[in-house]
């Protein structure tokens, strides 16, 4: 966590060196992470960054927290019920809040992508967040067997692991999905949600989670 000197500076410039830092970890690896780099960015001396923070992986948790938070307040607006409104359609409004995440806050979105597939510290970070939403989407599948929207015989733990998956990644297929359709100037000339490519995505990925890939989305025998 920051230390109380880089609390106690300017807002304006305490905006100025965070800017700087999400920027450096959005672009790099924590390994490739260069404290040289941001200070020389952020126009600060090289102690003075020291009297902010511990070291990179001081700064490296903090970033966490902070996306982590983001996530929090973004996730807390128009909560729906997940009894009054189902399971699936719950789960598609954590899908859209989710790419609706990376679409706001996309540097964030990057730190978050080299969490997942990064070295040691990234995923010593994954880690810790991977454990907390399975622990949520395991209480959302038990409620959903509670009140039928889930079959009784399914594996709790497996399918909090399958929704984890899919909450995770989904954002990113389908925004590369609309750059590699659309190209990259894409924002702007329409709603992301109401894009074909979007829409048939999204349908097609609920469909899955709750039917299945089979024909009559039966289990096999």
């Amino acid at each position: 966590m920051p230390k109380q000197t880089f609390l106690n500076l300017p807002a304006a410039k305490r905006e100025q060196i965070l800017d700087v830092i999400i920027d450096e970890f959005a672009e790099n690896d924590y390994a490739n992470v260069s404290i040289s780099r941001i200070v020389a960015r952020a126009g600060i001396a090289k102690g003075s960054f020291y009297q902010y923070f511990e070291d990179k992986n001081d700064l490296y948790g903090y970033l966490f927290d902070l996306i982590a938070q983001a996530k929090i307040e973004m996730f807390s607006l128009d909560h729906p019920d997940p009894q009054h409104i189902g399971i699936f359609a719950y789960m598609r409004w954590i899908l859209e809040n989710s790419v609706q995440f990376e679409l706001q806050y996309p540097r964030f979105a990057k730190i978050g992508y080299r969490m997942l597939n990064g070295g040691e510290h990234e995923n010593e970070m994954f880690a810790r967040a991977r454990t907390d939403s399975q622990q949520v989407y395991q209480q959302i599948v038990a409620l959903g067997k509670r009140q039928g929207d889930i079959a009784p015989d399914i594996n709790e733990e497996l399918a909090a692991y399958i929704f984890g998956i899919v909450m995770s990644d989904l954002g990113r297929f389908m925004i590369d999905k609309v750059v590699s359709e659309r190209g990259s100037d894409w924002q702007g000339k329409q709603p992301f949600y109401e894009m074909p490519e979007t829409k048939g995505i999204f349908e097609q990925t609920l469909r899955i989670l709750e039917f299945g890939m089979g024909i009559n989305g039966s289990t096999p025998k």
